[in-house]
This record gives C-alpha cells, structure tokens and sequence, in this order.
C-alpha cells in the first residue's frame, strides 16, 4: 500500500516539474494575517498574527544550515498582504505552506488540521499529511483529518497547503503558543515534514 501511494506521489510531482528533483527545493512559508488583520485571539491577547510570524521565522532560521531547501517569507515584518501580493512574492517557489491557527466559539475545540485548496495535485495532500504526521509525533497531540476547501492558494500553480497549528481559543493550546520552545518545536516538526517529502522524490 505505501509502495503504491509514494509511486502515485511521484508520478503527480513528476507531471509538474519533469523528470528529476531541482538541485534547490524553494519552499513558500506564509504566515497568516498581518497587520491590521490580527486573526485570531485568544488566551493572554494572543494574536493569530503574531505567532504564525513567529514560526515562519523559526522554520527559515532552522532551514538556514540545509544545503538544498531554500525557505522565502511572503511577510517577514507585521504587515497585511493581499492574496495577490503573497502570490508575487513566492514566485519562483515549488510549494506553498501557509500558516494559520484555527478559531471556534467552543472553547474545548483542539488540534492540528491542514487544508488544501480544491482540484490540488495529490501531491498537495501528500505534503500536507506527511507535515501533520511529523507535527503529531512531535507534539504528541491530536490531529484533524486533511480537508479541502475553495482557497484562494489555488492561484499560486504550484502544491499549496494551509497548516491550521492549534485553536488560539483553547485554553490549553493558546498557552503553548504562547511559549518560544512549543513553536521552536513545531517549527522544526514542519521543516521535517519537508525534508522527508523533499527526499522521498526520485533524484
């Protein structure tokens, strides 16, 4: 079963960018929101904003040392950006990984979900699921089934995941967002869900 589903993996990876892997894996990480657009908030004024920089950051910093995964940002400072102008600035970029943390009224709401938008390539389900089963072994936490949804990522052309890492309205996990070691954590569960994407692809 595993042989069948990394075969039909690379048949989809291989359909986009020809036969072969680049020398240089360019990765999209978005973080969510920005500026006047907060997002969520929850626990101690947590902002949605804040903590998906936060771990964009983290994953450029730990992927700064990899000789063959190059991380850009869409946003590197607390600023809002259309969808268009993400778009622009991940030009050049084989995925897109956006970040975002779920919001629900119901305060008992947890876990970490992925979205893609649909009509991806299974290889955008792929990426996502591989990610959340690092993040879950990681972070020993629960996990939401990978869903699809009409995001506006289905512009880019390109594999395009949205990571939902946790409800900000959870008492529980609002308070390890807001800890630099839990994001450090899933921020180097996230680069290694790449990487193990990344090498799964024949050479």
């Amino acid at each position: 079963m595993r042989a069948a589903y990394l075969g039909l993996l690379i048949t989809a990876v291989l359909s986009i960018w020809g036969e072969g892997q680049p020398a240089l894996w360019v990765i999209a990480i978005d973080a969510g929101h920005g500026g006047d657009d907060t997002g969520g908030i929850g626990g101690d004024t947590l902002m949605e904003k804040d903590i998906t920089l936060q771990i964009a950051h983290l994953i450029a910093l730990e992927a700064s040392s990899l000789p063959n995964i190059k991380i850009i940002l869409t946003r590197s400072d607390d600023r809002y950006l259309s969808p268009a102008a993400r778009i622009a600035r991940a030009r050049g970029a084989h995925f897109f990984i956006s970040l975002h943390l779920d919001f629900s009224y119901d305060p008992w709401m947890r876990g970490i979900g992925a979205v893609v938008p649909i009509h991806s390539p299974s290889s955008a389900r792929a990426l996502a699921e591989i990610i959340l089963r690092r993040i879950v072994a990681a972070m020993k936490g629960p996990a939401q089934e990978t869903k699809a949804a009409p995001l506006w990522l289905r512009r880019l052309g390109i594999p395009a995941v949205q990571l939902n890492l946790g409800f900000i309205t959870n008492p529980q996990e609002a308070r390890r967002l807001g800890q630099l070691a839990y994001l450090h954590r899933l921020a180097q569960a996230i680069l290694e869900g790449i990487r193990e994407f990344v090498v799964s692809l024949p050479t």
